[in-house]
């Protein structure tokens, strides 16, 4: 594992990987506690936050498709348009779709860390030195 790429990469890069790996470990608190308390709803609203900076900072790196977005972005669309849906349903009284719709964002953030582990890759050469 070497952190040369990464340290090497754009600003942009960095920072949106920074706030992936928060809202990775603030998601995965979130649904691994308690529902409905304080601290669920406080870390919630933080990881929502987070996921935010994810999703809108994905439009500033195109250096997949150079000057083009990729079918990545798709998911960062996906992403602000989930979670305030989560939110007005929360609001709404629908606990279960709210539920859902936290669990399949989270798990959209999961597979799109997958997918950046892909050989020719950034995280692919930091972490398999590749």
């Amino acid at each position: 594992m070497s952190l040369a790429p990464i340290l090497a990469s754009s600003a942009a890069i960095k920072f949106q990987l920074a706030a992936a790996v928060l809202a990775l470990g603030l998601g995965s608190a979130v649904l691994l506690m308690r529902k409905g308390t304080l601290a669920h709803r406080s870390i919630g609203w933080a990881w929502i936050g987070v996921m935010l900076a994810v999703a809108l900072s994905s439009f500033a790196i195109t250096s997949i498709w150079p000057a083009h977005y990729s079918p990545v972005h798709i998911l960062s669309i996906v992403t602000l348009m989930s979670l305030p849906a989560a939110v007005w349903l929360r609001r709404q009284g629908n606990i279960r779709a709210h539920a859902i719709t936290m669990v399949l964002t989270f798990a959209g953030l999961v597979i799109a860390g997958i997918f950046t582990l892909a050989p020719g890759r950034l995280l692919h050469a930091a972490v398999f030195g590749l």
